[in-house]
């Protein structure tokens, strides 16, 4: 029973000093010692994903307490992982620095042991209709410790990581030809890009026409009259529906369809 005692009193007293004391000078993660982080961004758009995680290399621990930090305007937390086991933890997912969120873990051994490997592990759903910008996640430490020694003192980690819609860019039109198939458009396709739109018209300079919406590089436009010059554009965009974020206009191409015996030649 006293055993259980001293380790709740630990505990509690590592929750207090989570909310209690500011951490000492900002670090680079790498330049911490036993403690890394790593922050992974996957996905593209409106469906990204930050997976952060904070790790330990093998070292003796009794106790500690961390914080991880972060900007809930851009970033919502969807899941978090405990991987290294101790004797007693808690986790607060309320937790607030500043004005950013986060989530608390404090962690205590009856005595203390060797560990290593990933003391917690955070996954983010990147919020939607954000424009491309960098943010920071950062590991506040508050101290981990082995009894009496401090294995990792008081200090910030700072990761940021480059989330939301990549800018468009201008498309470009390569090529208008005719093939058996009726026109074919070719562009050079745009890593940021979900699709594209093909914009046709009979004049340079008149009216354009949506004609199709596509994901690839290319547009067979079966759809042209015989004898008739067609001038045609396109535009890249993001997003779905009313959310679509559309590129400028590409280039104008033209080309005059020739029929042979009321087929494409």
């Amino acid at each position: 029973m006293t055993k259980v005692l001293k380790r709740a009193a630990v505990l509690l007293t590592a929750m207090l000093v989570l909310f209690a004391v500011i951490p000492g000078a900002k670090v680079k993660a790498q330049d911490n010692g036993v403690l890394h982080t790593t922050a992974v961004v996957s996905g593209k758009a409106d469906s990204q994903k930050v997976t952060y995680t904070v790790k330990l290399d093998k070292t003796s621990v009794s106790d500690g307490r961390v914080a991880v930090v972060y900007d809930g305007s851009v970033l919502t937390l969807k899941k978090d992982t405990e991987g290294i086991r101790f004797s007693e933890s808690d986790v607060n997912k309320n937790f607030t620095s500043d004005d950013q969120k986060g989530i608390a873990y404090a962690f205590v051994n009856d005595s203390a042991k060797s560990v290593s490997g990933t003391l917690i592990s955070l996954t983010f759903d990147v919020k939607k209709n954000l424009d491309g910008q960098d943010t920071v996640i950062k590991t506040e430490v508050y101290g981990i410790n082995s009894d009496d020694t401090q294995v990792v003192e008081e200090t910030v980690l700072e990761d940021t990581v480059t989330v939301g819609r990549e800018k468009l860019k201008k498309p470009q039109l390569n090529s208008v030809s005719q093939t058996l198939l009726g026109v074919n458009v070719k562009w050079t396709k745009d890593s940021a890009a979900d699709g594209y739109v093909i914009l046709r018209s009979t004049s340079k300079d008149g009216k354009y026409t949506e004609i199709a919406s596509v994901n690839s590089g290319n547009y067979w436009d079966i759809t042209v009259g015989n004898k008739q010059t067609y001038y045609y554009k396109i535009k890249s965009y993001q997003g779905k529906g009313s959310g679509r974020v559309y590129s400028q206009e590409s280039n104008i191409l033209s080309i005059k369809v020739k029929k042979f015996l009321g087929i494409f030649g």
